[in-house]
C-alpha cells in the first residue's frame, strides 16, 4: 500500500521564513512541488482555466530532448540536469535516458525534497489557496521499474567541473539568466569534455528575465545599444562548438494561489557538440 510521505505541511507555508535565498523559502518549494509534479487538476481550479496548456513543462522539456536524440542518433545513456529545483525533469528524464541522470541543484532545501519524492516514489504537500488557507495534494510517481537511476545533488551550475562524471547530454532549464555569469556558465561546456562529451546534447531553456539581482546586466547575453536578443546572442556564442539540432518555444506556468498564476514562453534549444 502506498503510504505517502509529508513533504511540506500547510503552517509551514505561512510560518514566517528566515531562508536568504527565495529558493530555499518553503511557500516557493510547495510552487516549483506544484509545477513538477501536480496534474492539471492539482493546478488549476477548473478543467476550462485559460492556462492550462501551459501545464506539464517538465514533461515536455523531457520530451523534446529524447526527440532530439532520436533525430540525431545521440544515445544518452546518462544525463545531467543542472538547476534542478525538485525534480521534475529529472523524473522525467528518467523515463528514457538508459542508465542514469544526475540533477543538481544550488538550494540544499530542493535537493532534500526531489531525494525525498524519489525515495518515497511520491509525497504529500500543502499548497496556498486564499488567504491563511491551504490544500493537500497526493502525487505518485511511476513505477521505477525499467527507468534510469535517479540522484539528486546540491551543486552550483558554475561549478560543474565539481561534478563527477561525463554526460551524454546536459539540460539547463531556467538557469542562465539567474546565474552570475552566463559566458563562463556555458563555457564549461563548450571549452572541455570534462561535463560534456563530444557528440553530446545540450539543451538550453530559459525566458530571458534578466534582473540585476542576479547578475551585471554587462554580462547578460544580448545587447541593446546593439539591437541583439538574448537568442540571437546564445547562438552566436555556441555556434563555433555546436550544431542547432532544434529550437523552439515551451509555456509553463507556475501557481500563486487559485487566483494568480506566473506564466512564461521559455526559448528552448537544443546543440549537439561537435
Amino acid at each position: 500500500m502506498f503510504a505517502p510521505e509529508v513533504l511540506l505541511k500547510s503552517e509551514e507555508l505561512f510560518e514566517a521564513d528566515a531562508a536568504t535565498s527565495q529558493y530555499e523559502r518553503a511557500r516557493e518549494i510547495s510552487k516549483y512541488l506544484l509545477m513538477h509534479y501536480g496534474s492539471t487538476e492539482d493546478v488549476f481550479d477548473r478543467p476550462d482555466h485559460p492556462l492550462t496548456a501551459a501545464h506539464g513543462y517538465p514533461t515536455r522539456l523531457s520530451e523534446t530532448l529524447r526527440e532530439a536524440a532520436a533525430r540525431t542518433g545521440v544515445d544518452v545513456r546518462t544525463a545531467l540536469d543542472v538547476g534542478c529545483n525538485v525534480g521534475g525533469v529529472t523524473q522525467a528524464l528518467s523515463t528514457w535516458v538508459r542508465d542514469e541522470v544526475v540533477g543538481i541543484d544550488i538550494s540544499p532545501r530542493a535537493v532534500e525534497v526531489a531525494r525525498a519524492v524519489s525515495v518515497g516514489n511520491g509525497g504529500v504537500f500543502c499548497v496556498a489557496q486564499l488567504g491563511p488557507f491551504a490544500r493537500e495534494v497526493q502525487v505518485r510517481l511511476p513505477s521505477a521499474e525499467g527507468r534510469a537511476n535517479v540522484d539528486f545533488r546540491v551543486g552550483d551550475a558554475t561549478a560543474l567541473h565539481e561534478v563527477d562524471g561525463v554526460f551524454d547530454a546536459v539540460l539547463l532549464s531556467n538557469v542562465l539568466d539567474r546565474v552570475p555569469d552566463p559566458v563562463a556558465c556555458l563555457e564549461q561546456l563548450s571549452a572541455s569534455e570534462r561535463t560534456l562529451r563530444a557528440g553530446g546534447l545540450l539543451m538550453i531553456a530559459c525566458p530571458w528575465s534578466w534582473y540585476p539581482e542576479y547578475s551585471d546586466p554587462t554580462t547578460w547575453l544580448g545587447s541593446a545599444s546593439a539591437r541583439t536578443s538574448s537568442e540571437t546572442a546564445l547562438k552566436a556564442r555556441l555556434a563555433p562548438r555546436f550544431d542547432l539540432v532544434r529550437e523552439g518555444d515551451e509555456a509553463g506556468v507556475l501557481r500563486q494561489n487559485p487566483r494568480e498564476y506566473d506564466y512564461f514562453e521559455a526559448h528552448v534549444s537544443v546543440w549537439r557538440k561537435k
